[in-house]
């Protein structure tokens, strides 16, 4: 069985990516004079990258399933054996 800190670094990981990504939206929409289109759209982008956050921390908070145990076993093996 992974190590727990093994998979809240997986975990964690991801969810920088999702805020990387939504704080990337915004700060285009802030540092550029963009069409009313484009702001909307990654305004929208932004959201729903935030929703997901959001579903992840609600998942951590009630603690991890056991398909998502089962499935960062699995991805831990596989990263040893490469």
């Amino acid at each position: 069985m992974a190590e727990h800190g093994e998979i809240n670094a997986v975990v964690a990981h991801s969810m920088l990516g999702t805020i990387a990504a939504a704080r990337g939206s915004i700060e285009t929409v802030l540092a550029h004079d963009l069409d009313a289109a484009t702001i909307e759209s990654l305004l929208l982008m932004a959201m729903r990258r935030l929703d997901v956050l959001a579903d992840r921390v609600r998942a951590v908070a009630m603690g991890f399933p056991d398909e998502v145990l089962t499935f960062m076993e699995d991805l831990h093996a596989r990263e040893k054996a490469d």
